[in-house]
């Protein structure tokens, strides 16, 4: 009775017959982004009775960003369907995860949408979701921005950790065309001011911030440089 606990007390209890994955499978809902996009797990597809008009992603929650459950994939999504005017545009979606960002524009009518991940599982993933969701002309690669010889996009998307956004501003800036937007989250409030001097330093304005919970998202422009400089 001295309140130590030693080994022997721990009992294992072996419980019937249940699948914990399914038990969690359960709990997951379909999340529904400004009436406009759903994204649902493959077993809660049938559950959805108001489709008119709206946008169905189908993912699967795994280990990986972006199952639209998570709060910066949801914020990525609202700035999308609030300010892309993305019929025939070309589209980066930089540190595509499950390509969720990706398949969201194809569907939002974009032209051409590249998707890139450093990480195979990442790019494995995308190209098995691309194929769910019928959007295989996403031309899909392993590869760091740097690397990516593709320029030229009106738009770049990137759900992704502060330390890459800052290491990749001046390539995203260099990336996009003349008057190019850039949406960015994957962004903690605390890092707000930071991420925002790197946007102005590397020759971007921010049009608008978005929060939910404690991340952020940002929505940029690229601003025309004056050549005499």
């Amino acid at each position: 009775g001295t309140g130590v606990v030693r080994e022997k007390d721990f009992i294992i209890k072996k419980f019937e017959n249940k699948d914990w994955n399914k038990e969690w499978e359960k709990t997951i809902e379909p999340v529904n982004i400004k009436n406009k996009i759903i994204i649902t797990p493959s077993w809660k597809k049938d559950t959805i009775t108001d489709t008119e008009n709206k946008i169905i992603i189908e993912i699967d929650p795994k280990m990986s960003f972006g199952t639209g459950h998570n709060e910066t994939t949801q914020i990525m999504l609202e700035m999308m369907i609030e300010n892309l005017e993305i019929t025939d545009k070309k589209i980066l979606d930089f540190g595509s995860g499950t390509g969720v960002l990706a398949i969201a524009a194809q569907k939002l009518g974009a032209d051409k949408i590249v998707a890139i991940d450093n990480d195979d599982d990442a790019v494995e993933n995308a190209k098995e979701y691309f194929e769910i969701n019928h959007t295989t002309d996403i031309k899909l690669l392993k590869s760091e921005l740097k690397e990516l010889n593709d320029s030229g996009f009106d738009v770049i998307l990137a759900n992704i950790i502060r330390t890459v956004i800052l290491e990749n501003l001046s390539d995203m800036n260099f990336k996009l065309n003349s008057n190019g937007k850039l949406f960015l989250s994957g962004i903690l409030k605390i890092e707000d001011k930071d991420i925002s001097d790197a946007l102005h330093e590397n020759g971007f304005e921010i049009l608008k911030k978005y929060y939910k919970s404690e991340w952020i998202g940002i929505y940029a422009i690229k601003i025309e440089q004056d050549s005499s400089n």
